[in-house]
């Protein structure tokens, strides 16, 4: 049975802002766009990863009548899947294994780290791929909140002062503050815990704001 997902299901994102099932050769592989912020955009794909492929496939077969298309994976580890020409998503299910690409000798993945390995320090320019989870820094910086669809006509905001306490939620935003300034706006969170923010309309390049404890 469908399992609709109500939570932080994000909206209009660019293709390189989420992961994708493809047709492999003999099972369905999964597959990522990387803009290198120079022009290029390399199309990655891994094959070691054939139950996420499925348990997302099922979703697809079911809600949408085929397979293969985009995915998101949150930071909590839950496979979240959109159905084409609706807006409804739906819970594929819990993946902790860790997505890590190769492309012409360099490793891609959504982990905080440069190309050769080092952990990203906040304000580092971000070399990840883009795949992530939007949320918004308030105009001033002290709060986080996203929004979602409820049903037809509705949306609903949810702020995070609300969830952990006002407090709390000010020492999360403090962090973002201090690297995307007061003005605030939209930032990812990946399954790695990497949270970064695009520099430009094009979300040609990105910058780390902070770390908490990914894989």
């Amino acid at each position: 049975m469908l399992q609709q997902y109500f939570g932080n299901c994000p909206k209009n994102v660019a293709k390189d802002a989420k992961y994708a099932v493809r047709s492999g050769g003999d099972e369905p592989i999964v597959a990522l766009t990387y803009n290198t912020g120079d022009g290029e955009r390399w199309f990655m794909t891994i094959e070691d990863h054939s139950e996420l492929a499925q348990m997302v496939n099922q979703v697809k077969v079911k809600a949408c009548g085929k397979p293969n298309g985009s995915f998101y994976i949150n930071e909590y580890d839950q496979v979240i899947v959109p159905a084409v020409g609706s807006n409804e998503y739906y819970l594929a299910g819990v993946y902790s294994k860790r997505l890590h690409f190769r492309f012409e000798g360099k490793a891609i993945s959504g982990a905080p780290v440069d190309w050769d390995g080092n952990q990203l320090q906040p304000g580092a320019q971000w070399l990840g791929p883009h795949a992530g989870i939007p949320y918004t820094l308030t105009a001033g910086g002290d709060d986080v909140y996203y929004q979602f669809s409820p049903r037809p006509d509705v949306t609903r905001k949810i702020k995070l002062s609300k969830q952990i306490g006002i407090r709390d939620a000010a020492a999360v935003a403090d962090q973002i503050r201090s690297v995307k300034g007061f003005q605030g706006g939209r930032f990812y969170v990946n399954e790695f815990h990497a949270i970064f923010t695009p520099l430009n309309d094009n979300g040609d390049l990105a910058i780390l704001l902070s770390t908490t404890s990914g894989r």
